[in-house]
């Protein structure tokens, strides 16, 4: 089967679909210690990156996600994501939205230009109802960019997850139409 490619194109970057070469930058951009607080796991090399986006492919491959590498002027500068996607009919309305933008590329709104972008094509392709996103109740980097996207806070999840012996509260964020 053929891969579909999607490429959305802006002014300031491109949308197009990740791959194993982008996993360098992919790396660099989990490893930040501002990222790597807010992420459950990161890759660690560069042997870890590549095969997370084979993983990330192969999942896309399965229609369960689909991911989009930020382009600005033909470097990698980020990714949006959307997974969560099945064809169970209880859960196939909605899908979930997550994102990491490389250092070099944070603070300039263009990861919110894309999450603004990718929600409205994934709401469109998937035929959603709801997406979801959530972030660290620390992280206001990323609630800035789902609520400038459109989202609205829903609700904090306290003690949602547990890392390096602490649990976390994470903010649920979700765009409905």
């Amino acid at each position: 089967m053929r891969r579909v490619v999607t490429i959305i194109k802006t002014k300031d970057f491109i949308l197009r679909p990740i791959k194993v070469d982008d996993a360098k930058m992919y790396l660099e951009s989990h490893l930040n210690k501002e990222a790597k607080k807010g992420f459950m796991s990161t890759p660690k090399n560069l042997v870890e990156a590549k095969k997370e986006i084979k993983e990330r492919l192969e999942d896309e491959k399965k229609g369960t996600q689909e991911t989009l590498a930020i382009e600005v002027d033909g470097e990698y500068a980020g990714f949006v994501n959307i997974h969560g996607l099945t064809k169970n009919d209880r859960y196939k309305h909605a899908a979930i939205i997550g994102y990491c933008t490389h250092p070099k590329y944070r603070g300039k709104g263009i990861t919110t230009k894309a999450v603004k972008l990718v929600t409205d094509y994934a709401f469109k392709k998937y035929h959603l109802k709801r997406i979801s996103g959530m972030c660290r109740t620390f992280n206001k980097a990323s609630a800035r960019v789902l609520e400038k996207a459109g989202y609205k806070l829903e609700g904090i999840l306290k003690k949602n997850k547990f890392k390096d012996g602490k649990y976390l509260d994470d903010m649920l964020w979700a765009k409905v139409r």
